[in-house]
């Protein structure tokens, strides 16, 4: 299921660590290359959906919760890039596990993403475990959101245009993802522009959910 991602030179943004405890050098913009958009706030909506995936409670229960329109869209755009690299062993119905939305409903509460197998549910991610699944998610989440923070159980993902920015978690999150996803294989470089960004997340996304397959 995972297509061939083309091995491109680290030379530029992203130096790979050449020996045990060298440090990553990331150039980061002097200007952050995203800038969020005014964001209305005239249309919210409940949903108990993001696109057709079910959202639940963290105990289990349905739950349905109230979206910027927008933000909901984006979201549905999200979930269906995920879905559409995960393990193809991994069969629907899945679903969306949230303690709900925050920042006056323009972020979202995510702690995991379940799916059915054999007639019991499973975990496709977990916010709790940093696994390749757990950064294939992230990255996920980064090419259509601006900012993705770990919280204490779940991530909150904030409303925004996606791109890298230069914050702190996202230089950690490219740095656990060279260590912890790409082990070693050659990465997209570039990551400061619009279409390296995309290209990195993409093929995170890609290869982590494939490095971590499980049944």
């Amino acid at each position: 299921m995972e297509p061939v991602t083309p091995a491109v030179s680290r030379r530029g943004l992203l130096t790979a660590a050449a020996t045990a405890g060298s440090v990553l050098v990331l150039t980061v913009p002097t200007r952050a290359s995203a800038h969020a958009p005014t964001v209305s706030t005239a249309e919210f909506r409940e949903h108990d959906r993001i696109a057709t995936v079910v959202t639940t409670s963290p105990a289990g229960q349905p739950a349905a919760h109230t979206y910027a329109a927008d933000f909901h869209d984006r979201l549905g755009d999200w979930i269906r890039m995920w879905w559409a690299n995960a393990p193809s062993a991994w069969i629907a119905p899945f679903h969306v596990i949230t303690a709900g939305t925050a920042q006056g409903v323009h972020a979202l509460l995510l702690n995991g993403i379940g799916y059915t197998r054999a007639g019991k549910a499973r975990l496709g991610f977990d916010a709790a475990v940093r696994d390749s699944r757990y950064w294939a998610t992230v990255a996920s989440l980064y090419r259509h959101f601006p900012s993705v923070t770990a919280r204490a159980g779940h991530l909150e993902i904030s409303d925004g245009q996606a791109g890298f920015t230069g914050s702190p978690e996202q230089v950690g999150f490219v740095r656990a993802s060279l260590g912890q996803v790409w082990a070693g294989a050659q990465a997209p470089s570039d990551i400061a522009g619009r279409s390296g960004w995309n290209a990195f997340t993409e093929a995170t996304t890609r290869r982590g959910l494939s490095n971590h397959y499980s049944l």
